[in-house]
């Protein structure tokens, strides 16, 4: 007789998502945000033009990037992946 267990198998060769593919999906989500509040802008009446979409897409870019890289940060880390780099000094010194 087999034994019976609750757990499902581990699923074999599925790979944790790209920390590049997490990055650039932030800013393209940051850009197409800025796109769409620049467009509210222009039919609320604001008419900022290309100057202003530019300044809005790109800031909000940077603002998706900045968030994607933090939500990678922390799944690697509980993936056990090292996120700090190694630096010469640091604990080895405070023994001392």
């Amino acid at each position: 007789m087999a034994k019976r267990s609750d757990t499902p198998p581990a699923q074999q060769g599925k790979r944790p998502p790209s920390r590049m593919a997490t990055l650039v999906t932030g800013v393209a989500l940051g850009a197409v945000w800025g796109s769409l509040m620049w467009l509210v802008f222009e039919l609320a009446g604001r008419e900022s033009g290309p100057r202003g979409w530019a300044y809005l897409a790109i800031s909000m870019a940077m603002i998706g990037g900045g968030v994607a890289a933090i939500f990678g940060a922390g799944s690697a880390r509980r993936r056990g992946e090292r996120v700090s780099p190694r630096l010469p000094f640091g604990r080895r010194d405070r023994d001392r």
